[in-house]
């Protein structure tokens, strides 16, 4: 399993690079040709890492930003096990949930694609933190093959089944929405993506129709709100809820996902006006930080109707992994695995009255 931290270590510096200006032109022309080979070779080292620093091992990651993925990827990575999940109560990760309850996670893997799937340590990590949900709503599959998820899945525990959503988006850079979920706790009643008939997402949300084992039945809905048109989506998304209680008969609904509520995309003060206390539950309100950079922004959020308060325990959070994994040992840094950190909350299975 990934290393663990035993406290958390004070936050990293910013890396600046500087120039400086002078008369290199005139001063490389006095280089002897064995100077000049030596200068280039340096040159061309400072590049490699350069490369290997922002992009990953290869050039794919940068493909993978644009919304194209290597048809050479590996088919299978067969060499990442996945790791021992720690214990339930374990101070690092929330734990299991109890039998009566499930943990429901909401995470944007940051270009979740064959790239990321060659990283063996980001996958343990993602392996490790994903193992020990109930629900997981993903947000970001940004692959032309479904080969990525499909590895990633053979690494999670036999218990797991998943929903995979069509690619959404108006540009070449389509996302796609990823539910994973525990069939020991869980099934799928069904799932459908919104119609959305007047345009108004980037990326239509995925609702999944879920019953427990017991009396709780809910609505899912995962979305990636486009950061420049986060106004008019987030104010969308009340219809969106709407039109699947009234397609499934359903009032319990929880949306989730990267609403990029916050920051210069959005005045996270209108939330509330959006999603009214009359009807529904913040459960991330404005006081989490839900991103790995070094800005204070929360941009991931979870949504709840208000006949779901009956179900909610009251606990929920946001797994600050880059606290929780020794990543200098792992020989790689937290936004590797992505830049946003996953936010939960817990469930009632039997305490359902609607």
């Amino acid at each position: 399993m990934p290393a663990k931290k035993t406290r958390v270590s004070a936050p990293g510096r910013k890396i600046t690079k500087k120039t400086r200006a002078g008369k290199r032109s005139v001063r490389s022309k006095k280089l002897s040709k064995p100077m000049r080979t030596f200068a280039a070779i340096i040159i061309a080292l400072a590049a490699l890492y350069y490369m290997r620093r922002n992009y990953g091992n290869d050039i794919t990651d940068f493909a993978n930003s644009i919304g194209i993925d290597f048809p050479n990827a590996p088919e299978k990575i067969g060499t990442i096990a996945a790791p021992t999940a720690p214990p339930a109560g374990s101070a690092t990760l929330p734990g299991y949930s109890e039998a009566d309850k499930i943990r429901i996670y909401s995470f944007n893997i940051q270009i979740f694609g064959a790239s990321k799937m060659k990283k063996a340590k980001v996958v343990d990590v993602l392996v490790d933190i994903i193992s020990q949900a109930d629900v997981v709503a993903v947000q970001e599959v940004r692959s032309t093959s479904d080969d990525p998820v499909q590895q990633f899945m053979r690494l999670l525990p036999a218990r797991y089944d998943y929903v995979l959503g069509p690619r959404e988006g108006r540009t070449a850079s389509k996302e796609q929405y990823w539910v994973i979920y525990n069939t020991k706790k869980l099934s799928v009643v069904d799932s459908a993506t919104y119609d959305d008939s007047d345009d108004r997402f980037q990326r239509n949300p995925l609702a999944v129709y879920f019953r427990t084992n017991d009396r709780f039945d809910f609505i899912l809905i995962d979305n990636h709100i486009q950061p420049s048109d986060a106004e008019k989506e987030i104010a969308a998304l009340p219809e969106v809820i709407r039109y699947f209680q009234r397609v499934w008969n359903e009032t319990d609904a929880l949306v989730v996902g990267d609403f990029n509520a916050d920051g210069t995309y959005y005045n996270e003060n209108n939330l509330a006006s959006v999603f009214p206390d009359s009807d529904y539950q913040i459960v991330i309100t404005n006081e989490y930080n839900t991103t790995v950079a070094e800005s204070d922004n929360t941009y991931d959020r979870f949504i709840i109707t208000t006949s779901s308060k009956e179900d909610f325990t009251g606990n929920f959070g946001v797994v600050y992994y880059d606290a929780i994994y020794d990543f200098p040992s792992l020989g790689i840094e937290p936004k590797e695995v992505s830049d946003h950190f996953p936010v939960w909350a817990e469930f009632y299975i039997d305490r359902d009255t609607d």
